[in-house]
């Protein structure tokens, strides 16, 4: 099960998963993180539903010039306005960062030649006219860069690399316009990645199982220098 279907699956009936889905849940820390957050909803719009409503509230003037809407009606939309604010704060918080992450991914399924694991280094032209074209410069101990590319990401051009590793070849995505509050991680697709805030924006580094990735992070972080703010 992908993904993108198991996201399906849960947010329509997220209590009566099929065995698939759970499997994939126990695998993918992302869609666990889903399930959790969509779980909690759920519990907050039960919740709503048990709102108590004071004694004599239906009867205010307010409520009874509504012609046709007793109490009980009161109740349900009453509630229903609750929990579509739950929905809207849910999908705005978890939103841009499962997207994020997806489009990130999406975007490596373009360009599967890079992730080569070689002991040959990008050209060093190509390499500085990329870095110069997204306004940052890399220090060595970077390590070895295979691949370089000024790539169309969300609308913009940015510089995507590919590092060598003990792990194999990890790509590195410097995002000078998208920052997170924190950073976050990911699991989807059999890849494994991080996106942390940076300079103006944030660097994502995604690799496979194999790869450290934290060691790798610390390392793209103090390698990076943004030349233009």
């Amino acid at each position: 099960m992908q993904c993108l279907d198991f996201r399906r699956a849960a947010g329509a009936d997220p209590q009566h998963l099929e065995p698939a889905a759970r499997h994939h849940a126990a695998a993918c820390a992302g869609c666990a993180e889903y399930l959790r957050q969509t779980l909690a909803l759920d519990q907050r719009i039960t919740a709503a539903l048990r709102i108590a409503v004071p004694g004599g509230w239906a009867e205010r003037p307010a409520l009874s010039s509504v012609p046709g809407l007793d109490r009980r009606r009161w109740i349900a939309l009453a509630a229903s306005i609750v929990a579509g604010v739950l929905v809207g704060t849910l999908l705005w918080v978890g939103g841009p960062r499962n997207s994020l992450a997806h489009d990130l991914i999406e975007h490596l399924a373009h360009e599967p030649q890079a992730l080569a694991a070689t002991a040959r280094p990008v050209e060093g032209e190509v390499l500085a006219r990329v870095l110069e074209r997204g306004g940052i410069r890399l220090r060595p101990e970077a390590g070895l860069v295979s691949y370089a590319s000024s790539c169309r990401f969300r609308g913009r051009t940015v510089p995507h690399l590919v590092v060598q590793t003990d792990g194999g070849p990890v790509t590195v995505m410097v995002l000078r316009n998208e920052r997170p509050a924190a950073p976050v991680s990911f699991d989807e697709q059999g890849y494994t990645g991080r996106i942390v805030p940076a300079g103006p924006g944030s660097i994502a580094v995604i690799g496979t199982a194999a790869a450290d990735l934290e060691q790798v992070t610390a390392r793209l972080l103090a390698a990076v220098d943004w030349l233009k703010t």
